[in-house]
């Protein structure tokens, strides 16, 4: 896939196709792990429910960099994060996979890419964190989704950072 198809997408389909790429990633590589809950928190960056940084807020909490960083949730100070939560992400995500965490910050740094700034023509910040991502699909031999189910968000309105829109539909572990 050439990354220029991309180049059209607002920043918030951007976020959407790295969620797709993570969620072919979790299904291929943990058939067994029920990604649901993880799933719910990414899906949650781009519906419009709370602002584009304080959904990234509550969601970079659970990235294994994050989530792992402490030995335990007593010893933590996560800001969103419940002990419930903690205990649950913590089952279902790996510490050890360099790649999931890769994939997981990748979501968080597209999302926040222009935060508080204003989107540039083509929004090439966001562009670093989508090759990492399709590097490490590509290095599963795992074929990437198609760009076109995010084609249509284009970088119209929210000073280019596109319309929010319930995404879950593209979910291949909420469906």
């Amino acid at each position: 896939m050439s990354i220029e198809r991309l180049k059209n997408v607002s920043v918030l389909g951007r976020v959407a196709y790295a969620i797709m790429c993570f969620e072919k990633y979790a299904v291929t590589v943990y058939p067994n792990v029920d990604f649901s809950p993880v799933a719910e928190v990414m899906w949650s960056i781009i519906d419009g429910s709370n602002y584009l940084d304080e959904s990234s807020y509550r969601y970079i909490e659970i990235v294994p960099e994050c989530l792992f960083e402490f030995k335990s949730y007593e010893e933590s100070n996560f800001e969103y994060l419940k002990k419930e939560e903690y205990d649950l992400f913590t089952s279902i995500l790996n510490a050890t996979d360099r790649d999931l965490n890769v994939l997981m910050k990748s979501i968080y740094d597209i999302a926040m890419a222009y935060a508080y700034t204003t989107v540039e023509s083509g929004a090439p910040d966001t562009m670093p964190p989508i090759e990492r991502t399709i590097e490490i699909l590509s290095s599963h031999n795992l074929v990437l989704p198609n760009v076109n189910t995010v084609a249509k968000y284009t970088p119209t309105g929210s000073d280019g950072l596109g319309e929010y829109f319930n995404g879950r539909y593209l979910s291949i572990i909420l469906k």
